[in-house]
């Protein structure tokens, strides 16, 4: 109910914008003439279009504080879930279907994926997988048309991952291609099969996992950085087109950072303030990102702080950051030198 009224009041905005705009060009403009001052009437309605955006949208803030908004239901939902056999993949497919989604699980491991689905259906979860090299693009967008001749996916969590740690003058190009077409090529194949027919429903969700070096990089991990850069750039340039355009109001994207979840792919963190920022376990990070879905969030993370104490590390000169960061991972060999 909440979420109606929001999207009432903010159409009912945009709406009057697109007037004020037509007024100005059709009946202000041509008034007032083409000289040096014609740009003020448009400045002048421009500056209260904005004052007026900037009000509502802090007022619709402070409301959402107050009286949060219901998350939104998963019952009914069509999940399709990559890289289930393991990890983070499988706790989001067990709790999608305890919210009562229907689960497709895409996998490599045919053994592992086919054990997920008999827990979840002995579980009284409807779920079906299927054996999916999510780096082949024509393998993708063959199943993904087969299975839109079966149901409709509503949602989309784009998870597969690998990494490769090691300098950069050591590994080796078959390995750098991998790393990148599985962090970042594989999430295009699946986004462009399944985003046209989210769009001819005007409903859907896509949700890619992400990782905190896609926030700020690291030593000795420059493929893995630059992959996880990427995807944060395709996230946030797919919700900006989604934004712009009217038809798709109703499809949402969600972009999860993760810090300190246990997946196995790199060495567990060894900065200094491990004790108060300890890993977490898949099955609790799912849980996380699961409530932030429902609540139609654009970017989770986890820590929830750590996108933050990014952000702001970011605005410092290069010298200072890199000082906070050898003080942060005391074991890094950075802490033996200087700038």
């Amino acid at each position: 109910m909440h979420s109606c009224k929001r999207n009432i009041v903010v159409r009912y905005i945009g709406s009057a914008a697109r007037k004020f705009r037509a007024l100005q060009e059709v009946w202000i403009l041509p008034w007032w003439g083409s000289g040096g001052l014609s740009a003020v009437p448009l400045w002048a309605i421009d500056t209260l279009v904005l004052l007026v955006k900037l009000c509502s949208t802090c007022a619709v803030a402070v409301f959402k504080v107050l009286i949060p908004p219901v998350p939104k239901s998963l019952h009914g939902e069509t999940v399709l879930i990559t890289g289930t056999g393991s990890g983070l993949g499988r706790e989001l497919a067990i709790q999608f279907a305890d919210y009562g989604a229907t689960v497709i699980c895409w996998d490599s491991d045919a053994r592992r994926n086919n054990a997920l689905i008999e827990e979840i259906r002995n579980k009284d979860g409807d779920c079906f997988g299927y054996t999916v090299d999510v780096t082949a693009r024509e393998q993708v967008s063959s199943l993904a048309a087969h299975m839109q001749h079966l149901t409709d996916v509503s949602m989309v969590v784009t998870n597969g991952g690998c990494a490769a740690c090691a300098p950069l003058s050591l590994l080796r190009p078959e390995a750098v291609a991998r790393v990148i077409e599985v962090n970042l090529l594989a999430h295009f194949w699946i986004i462009q099969a399944f985003l046209p027919s989210m769009i001819e429903r005007r409903h859907g969700h896509i949700i890619a996992i992400n990782s905190s070096v896609g926030l700020l990089a690291n030593a000795d991990m420059a493929p893995y950085c630059a992959a996880k850069f990427g995807l944060r750039g395709l996230m946030d340039s797919l919700t900006e087109e989604l934004r712009l355009d009217t038809w798709t109001k109703n499809i949402h994207t969600t972009s999860v950072y993760l810090a300190n979840v246990a997946m196995g792919l790199h060495p567990p963190p060894a900065h200094r303030f491990t004790s108060w920022c300890a890993e977490v376990t898949a099955k609790e990070a799912a849980s996380i990102i699961i409530e932030g879905v429902r609540k139609n969030h654009k970017s989770i993370s986890i820590p929830s702080f750590m996108k933050f104490l990014i952000h702001l590390h970011n605005l410092l000169p290069y010298r200072i950051r890199i000082i906070f960061t050898d003080f942060f991972n005391f074991g890094h060999r950075g802490w033996f030198y200087f700038c």
